[in-house]
């Protein structure tokens, strides 16, 4: 994501004697000729316009993120017998998870399309100065056809640290025939949920430096957490088809005047969840009468 670009102004021509000596600009390009050559003067619009697009041929250079120059390498294995279809793409994704409160970093992507038939040999380029000694670092993969999934890895799968042993065996997991998961493009657990919508009203993104409304279905046990926008939260979840439900949220009780009354509401609607519907990346939850409560869409941050 390229950031902020600034531009610096620019004031003149300078010539003359003195390196201060300031020359007028004429309003149209007049040239004046002499014995031997022709000088033309350019109106300072073109000299404005020049210079705005080298500073921003400068920043935009100076955002790119850093080239890969290393790999992470492993076999993505799956654990039931299928046949996949020709059309099927197979995807590996490296991913920055060290701050839990954020959606996690995308370091490196590997794709494969068409898929062919499992296992997959893992391949995933990235810039190893974004791996960091005391990081977390995990690898995730999915099947899928025109965007559905048809099989994802199951359970976290951390990457060593010792850049000599970054090899990681993905088991991957059928998706099950529930019509609440048919058309999801990611999985259920282990996606950052970002809140996008409670009541059919839109939530507004929080400002910078505050950490979003957000969920995290854990794969290892049936513990959520995330936040409501001013307070880390955690709760048992029930997972049974296309039946959810969430036990008592508790949290800490940071007092934050300007979030607290959109997250008693965020925590009071996910007490009264009942069902579940993915589509695509994003995630509905609804009540016992199938009144939507929560809508949530899986959040990423490209590399930069």
């Amino acid at each position: 994501m390229a950031g902020a670009v600034g531009v610096i102004p620019v004031l003149g021509t300078w010539t003359g004697r003195g390196p201060w000596a300031r020359t007028a600009h004429a309003p149209t390009r007049t040239p004046t000729r002499t014995a031997k050559h022709t000088v033309t003067h350019v109106p300072r619009g073109i000299h404005l316009l020049a210079t705005a697009g080298l500073c921003l041929v400068i920043a935009g250079c100076g955002t790119r993120p850093p080239a890969p120059d290393a790999v992470v390498t492993g076999v993505a294995i799956s654990r039931d017998r299928v046949v996949l279809p020709p059309e099927a793409v197979f995807e590996a994704t490296l991913l920055d998870v060290s701050q839990p409160e954020a959606p996690p970093v995308v370091l490196g992507r590997q794709r494969r399309e068409p898929a062919g038939q499992p296992p997959y040999a893992v391949h995933i380029p990235y810039p190893s100065a974004r791996f960091a000694p005391k990081g977390r670092y995990e690898v995730r993969a999915t099947v899928t056809l025109e965007g559905r999934i048809l099989l994802a890895s199951e359970g976290r799968h951390p990457v060593p640290q010792d850049a000599a042993y970054r090899h990681v065996n993905v088991p991957l997991r059928r998706q099950l025939p529930f019509a609440a998961v048919a058309d999801a493009s990611v999985p259920l657990t282990l996606t950052y949920w970002r809140l996008v919508t409670m009541d059919d009203e839109a939530v507004p993104r929080p400002t910078e430096g505050h950490t979003p409304p957000h969920l995290v279905l854990q794969a290892d046990e049936a513990r959520a957490t995330g936040a409501g926008g001013c307070n880390r939260f955690l709760t048992d979840y029930n997972l049974n088809g296309a039946q959810l439900f969430f036990g008592r949220v508790v949290s800490n009780i940071a007092l934050c005047l300007d979030r607290g009354a959109l997250e008693t509401r965020f925590f009071t609607a996910l007490e009264s969840v009942a069902s579940y519907r993915q589509q695509g990346t994003h995630l509905l939850l609804r009540d016992a009468q199938g009144k939507p409560l929560l809508g949530f869409e899986a959040a990423e941050t490209p590399l930069q």
